[in-house]
């Protein structure tokens, strides 16, 4: 039972009622029934209603804390993938910056192919112990690269073998 100073009176509630815009039907009910003084059972709600939208409206309040709940976890996710995005990025642009620079040095290189192929050709001749090809009346001459003492005296004790 409830005493007189739990139960506000009639008149104060039913005015605040005609003020008040309910969207719940349900808290809508329960003010009717707390009004009139009826049990539940006497007024017969349409309980399948009330109990649906009860339904929804816990399954979104769940749905929201379990969002709530595993927010951080995917915020710290998303922040671990973004920082080996940026480290990829990184590595890309270095890699593209070094790219750039052997594409300009190749570039450079081809200007100069000439000049480098003769120069690679001399050291070729100079290990192999012949000097550059010279070139007289258009034709090409090759001179053998001048001995050694330590060479000749080699040969002379060669020959006399």
């Amino acid at each position: 039972m409830q005493c007189d100073d739990c139960i506000p009176p009639k008149s104060m509630v039913e005015s605040q009622l005609g003020e008040m815009k309910w969207v719940n039907s349900f808290t809508a009910i329960c003010l009717k029934i707390m009004i009139s003084g009826t049990d539940w059972k006497e007024l017969k709600p349409d309980t399948s209603k009330i109990l649906q939208n009860l339904r929804e409206i816990q399954k979104t309040v769940q749905d929201y804390r379990h969002r709530l709940i595993h927010m951080p976890m995917k915020i710290e996710t998303l922040n671990q993938k973004m920082n080996e995005i940026i480290k990829i990025l990184l590595d890309l642009h270095k890699g593209l910056t070094d790219l750039k620079t052997e594409v300009a040095d190749l570039k450079r290189n081809q200007r100069d192919n000439l000049e480098t192929s003769k120069f690679r050709q001399e050291r070729v001749r100079d290990a192999l112990g012949t000097i550059p090809l010279l070139h007289q009346k258009g034709k090409t001459v090759e001179i053998p690269k001048p001995k050694t003492r330590d060479e000749r005296i080699h040969e002379g004790i060669s020959a006399i073998k």
